[in-house]
């Protein structure tokens, strides 16, 4: 039972806690970088500054969306906010929208809705990755190489990546433009995908709870398919952590710019 218990707390925290953390996080200190951007240059600098991490903010949300089978009723890739709503619609103070559906008696779609929710913080970080591997070869590769040996990270092979590989100053400068307008747009999730993320939090607990009651008391290879999980979920912590620390360099720049 002790053991039952265990595996069951570790694989939470492995699958929903970590992920939680770093969302929480990301969200916070992308926040202050847009308020900071917005008390210095106005509302909409928010747009025009994080104008590529809003568009893949909604694509994130889109593309679980569809994954998940939800009906798709409207979509705004990127907008202005309307401070002064008329409506009284809440999408009038959005950068952007993806307003989706779901049955409600469909397991499958309401797990989804945690997935859709935090969407953004994983395809965010996809996308700084993509960028890496493409302006900036040697940064992607120590970032994976250290994420392959999460328990043992090999320190030395992610120094050499990074330090033997060559870019000119051209690629470092539209990285650090893209990057920028990635970050400030894109990782600040919502109120509203908080919200969205509640309805499927519980049916993926319950899901998790019962995969690993299953896998403890039945299979001999239990052991084994915990460490592969686990594993994987610190893999993961190691790929947030660069978009953690890309966050906090965007955040400095922005508040020296904003005093």
């Amino acid at each position: 039972m002790k053991q039952l218990i265990w595996n069951n707390l570790l694989l939470l925290a492995t699958l929903l806690g970590i992920p939680a953390l770093f969302a929480w996080v990301l969200t916070l200190i992308n926040r202050q970088t847009k308020a900071h951007l917005v008390s210095r240059f106005g509302i909409n600098s928010q747009v025009y500054l994080g104008c590529l991490g809003i568009i893949i903010h909604e694509l994130s949300h889109l593309i679980m969306a569809v994954i998940f089978r939800h009906g798709i009723q409207s979509i705004r890739l990127i907008k202005r906010p309307h401070l002064h709503q008329t409506t009284g619609n809440p999408d009038d103070l959005a950068l952007g929208y993806v307003n989706h559906t779901w049955r409600q008696g469909n397991y499958y779609q309401m797990i989804g809705n945690l997935f859709i929710g935090v969407a953004p913080i994983f395809g965010c970080t996809a996308s700084l990755l993509g960028l890496d591997a493409w302006l900036f070869p040697g940064l992607s590769r120590a970032i994976l190489t250290l994420a392959a040996t999460p328990k043992n990270p090999n320190w030395h092979g992610s120094w050499t990546a990074l330090t033997t590989a060559e870019t000119s100053w051209w690629q470092l400068g539209l990285l650090l433009i893209l990057t920028i307008l990635i970050v400030i747009g894109g990782f600040d999730l919502s109120p509203a995908d908080y919200q969205n993320s509640a309805l499927g939090l519980m049916s993926t607990v319950i899901l998790i709870i019962v995969f690993t009651t299953i896998i403890t008391l039945l299979d001999g290879q239990a052991t084994a398919i915990f460490t592969s999980i686990i594993t994987f979920g610190f893999t993961i912590a190691i790929i947030l952590s660069y978009a953690l620390v890309v966050s906090l360099i965007v955040l400095i720049i922005t508040r020296l710019i904003a005093d």
